[in-house]
This record gives C-alpha cells, structure tokens and sequence, in this order.
C-alpha cells in the first residue's frame, strides 16, 4: 500500500492554521471590545439610576417643604480631590453615605444652622466608611454652605489604611 507524501499538504495545513489563529485572535479582539462597551453601559446604567433615585428623593421633599422658603430642602455633597482620583462607583456610594448622614439637615431653618452645622462638623470629624466599594475612607468636613434652601458640604476623602491587629 501506497502512502501519499505530507509535503502535498503541508501548504493547506499551514493555510488552516493562519486561518484558525486569525479566529481566535480575532475573537479575542472582538470579545475585548464587546467587554469596554459593555462596562460603559453598565457605569451608565448605574449613573442613571442613582440620578434617578436622587431626583425621586428631591421632588419628594421638594414637595414636602414648597411652602416653607427658610429651610434647607436638599443636601449637595462636594468631594474634593486632593490626593489619588477615587473609583466614580466609590465616589457615588460615598456622597449617598454623607446624604444619608446629614439628611437630619433637611427641613431645618436655614438661619439655626449654626448650631447644628458645629455639631455635624464634630460628628462627621475623621469619620471612616467602612466596605465602600471594598476600601475603606477617611473624610473630612471642609466647608458648609446654605445656598438657594441647598446646604452645600465640600467634604475631603483620604483612603484609610487600617493599623494591623
């Protein structure tokens, strides 16, 4: 019996195999690019949802103080960054933290805001947000400012290490 000789095909193999490499790089390719569009999407999705809850959160005490114009009627939390960029996911779940903790704000005089507001600065001193986002922060009340019934906090945000038990 007759074998027939390799070299005959050795052309189309190496031809099967450029092919076959060109698949799988370009599915890899393709799989990177279909993954950033979809991160995109997702941090997206997450924005517009957190917008959503806050415009909820505002009209409902919008509507709940409209007729009072002396009290604070929403809380803006500023972060400034001062050191190394935070995570935007990080960053959303801290301003929610700090709208959540100065929330007993909202419907109070916005000329007694001086006594709360030393109170609040002492409270929320070297305050650390434990689990954001798998880290832990350290923030610091900067400035307070009541603007428009909006009480404004620039507040500082520092990653906290903690010391080994």
């Amino acid at each position: 019996m007759r074998m027939p000789y390799f070299d005959r095909f050795v052309r189309y193999v190496r031809y099967c195999f450029f092919m076959l490499m060109g698949a799988i790089i370009g599915a890899a390719v393709y799989h990177s690019i279909f993954m950033s569009s979809y991160d995109k999407v997702a941090q997206l999705n997450y924005d517009l949802q957190e917008q959503l809850e806050q415009s909820s959160r505002d009209i409902e005490l919008l509507n709940k103080y409209k007729h009072q114009h002396t009290v604070i009627k929403s809380i803006v939390p500023i972060i400034l960054k001062e050191e190394e960029p935070l995570n935007e996911l990080a960053e959303a779940e801290l301003k929610k933290r700090l709208k959540e903790d100065l929330s007993v704000f909202i419907g109070t005089s916005i000329y007694q805001i001086d006594d709360n507001a030393e109170f609040a600065s002492k409270l929320l001193k070297d305050k650390i947000y434990v689990g954001v986002r798998g880290s832990d922060y350290r923030i610091t009340i900067r400035t307070v400012l009541v603007a428009d019934n909006v009480l404004q906090v620039w507040v500082r945000v520092v990653k906290y290490e903690r010391p080994p038990a």
